[in-house]
């Protein structure tokens, strides 16, 4: 069978790649038994009792119920269907509440307009039920997104194995030839978030989206500026938190998607006579997914070991990927528009207050782009502390190593900003430095050495964090006769740097390194302990411990 058919064929006859359906007809053509109801099966089984109650529900509305959209799909597909997508012609919202009191199970009313609600089932299977979107299942299905989203299967065909599928807008022969194809040019209109959708459908069925289509999405730049940050979160998330996803990233930033959503994002783009914004973009975006995926053939400077956590939840059902592939496409959102990143006002403001700034480029500081893209988002205050630290963690590495070897005071300072996200830092500036031939000769090694670096520091550091310091604040203010206040802090702080650059084994080490040569340092010892200068005798002593 060939690799890319995406569903059942007749029984008994080769499969030539070809589903054996005839596009917009409406005819429901008959599947193997087997074809649509073990997708089905998984789900069925999860409530004893649910078989018999939907085979009830069916009778009471003359068996008009009918499954649909992504239920039918990824039925066709081969997939475990774990939401089931039913409509029929009565109230969905009445008869699911009363499916769900049969089965003594939770409902979620969802929207009462359209007259849906939610049965939810043990292991996380849900059933919605809504009411038909027009006086008929073909009005119903005309109203879908896309084609390949508007087929339907009538319940009572899969509960008495034999379904067959309604097909009137040809989706399953679409979903046959890998297009994507809007059921007409209103689905944006009527809801613009399906612009964001149709990326994700694409990327995840390895689908091309037709010309026409693309079209329609392209005139939806200001219908899609009023949706929800929330609605945007949800399909950005998906479409980033799945691998390989920089062919569809780069083809929202080509169709001027994330310039709608984010404007200033692409007002004045960098103009490389070497390469163009988007093929910088992919190739960084591709770069990344690389290495979070371990690839073996890119080199890695120690950064695999790291990457563990990456695949957890951050917020909600969010993982660290899909906020970690968002940091990469700021960082070449501010590279490829030419923004100066402004460094030395990011201290501190990780996660902070948002700046409020959302105009263009000319008056935006790389801060303003990620605070406004943080607030557009809505995201949670975990996400928007990843985001910062992601991106400037990234870009303290990229432009330092440009032109020169960075010291250990450099690479603490990118760890204490940085701090759990540095392994991230780190995978951003190596997808993002310059191949070794072009103009920044030598600066994409330096990266990749300060990387490494990094990441040693990184294991220090971490170990530190686990055992402690070897001097406390009160051992501090017992050493150099001073009362508790910002000062303890600040020498807390440079001592965590010197046990993060050094092997310190012993508290008489520290206390040489973090107060000079004498064991107890005079009360003035700690005025320069703040300013992060190694160079006098505690370095010395440092070389000589490391």
């Amino acid at each position: 069978m060939a690799t890319w058919c995406p569903g059942p064929c007749f029984a008994g006859t080769p499969c030539d790649g070809r589903l054996p359906l005839r596009p917009h007809d409406s005819t429901p053509f008959k599947y193997p038994m087997s074809a649509l109801v073990d997708p089905v099966q998984p789900l069925l089984k999860a409530h004893r009792r649910l078989a018999s109650d939907l085979a009830d529900l069916c009778r009471e509305v003359n068996h008009e119920v009918y499954l649909v959209g992504g239920s039918v799909r990824d039925a066709i597909l081969g997939r475990t269907v774990r939401d089931l997508d039913l409509t029929l012609a009565a109230d969905g919202l009445a008869l699911g509440r009363k499916l769900a009191d049969r089965l003594r199970c939770p409902f979620v009313p969802l929207d009462d307009t359209d007259r849906t609600g939610r049965v939810v089932l043990r292991r996380r299977f849900t059933i919605d039920i809504s009411s038909f979107k027009g006086d008929s299942l073909e009005a119903d299905l005309r109203k879908r997104d896309f084609t390949i989203n508007a087929m339907a299967v009538r319940l009572s065909d899969v509960l008495d194995g034999r379904p067959s599928v309604i097909d009137p807008l040809g989706g399953a022969a679409d979903l046959a030839a890998r297009r994507l194809k809007a059921v007409s040019e209103t689905s944006f209109r009527d809801d613009p978030l399906r612009v964001l959708r149709a990326f994700r459908l694409a990327g995840q069925f390895s689908l091309d989206i037709t010309p026409r289509t693309e079209a329609w999405i392209a005139s939806c730049d200001e219908d899609l500026r009023e949706v929800s940050g929330e609605r945007i979160l949800y399909e950005l998330s998906l479409i980033m938190g799945r691998r390989r996803a920089a062919d569809q990233v780069s083809a929202m930033f080509r169709s001027g998607v994330f310039g709608s959503l984010f404007p200033g994002w692409m007002e004045t783009p960098s103009t490389s006579p070497s390469t163009s914004p988007t093929t910088s973009l992919f190739r960084c975006l591709e770069r990344t997914d690389r290495l979070i995926e371990r690839d073996v053939f890119q080199e890695d400077q120690g950064l695999y070991a790291h990457l563990t956590g990456f695949k957890t939840k951050m917020a909600g059902d969010r993982s660290n990927l899909w906020i970690l592939r968002f940091a990469s496409l700021l960082v070449c959102v501010i590279r490829n528009v030419g923004i100066d990143p402004d460094l030395d006002l990011v201290e501190g403001a990780a996660g902070g207050a948002s700046s409020g700034t959302a105009g263009g480029a000319a008056e935006n500081t790389a801060l303003d782009l990620v605070e406004g893209a943080a607030d557009r988002l809505r995201l949670s205050k975990r996400e928007r502390q990843a985001l910062h630290q992601l991106v400037f963690g990234a870009a303290r590495l990229l432009e330092g190593a440009v032109s020169r070897e960075l010291d250990d005071e450099a690479l603490c300072r990118i760890l204490r900003g940085s701090k759990d996200d540095t392994p991230g830092a780190a995978l951003l500036a190596l997808a993002h430095a310059p191949d070794e031939d072009n103009e920044a000769k030598g600066a994409g090694g330096r990266i990749a050495k300060a990387a490494r670096r990094l990441l040693r520091l990184y294991t220090r550091y971490r170990t530190l964090r686990a055992e402690g310091l070897v001097l406390n604040g009160e051992d501090i203010m017992d050493d150099l006769g001073l009362a508790e206040g910002p000062e303890i802090g600040r020498l807390l702080v440079k001592l965590e740097s010197i046990q993060t650059k050094h092997d310190i084994r012993t508290r008489e080490q520290a206390r040489k390194l973090l107060y000079g040569d004498a064991a107890h340092g005079p009360a003035g010892a700690g005025d320069q302990a703040g300013t992060g200068d190694q160079a006098g005798a505690g370095d010395q002593a440092g070389a000589e411990i490391a």
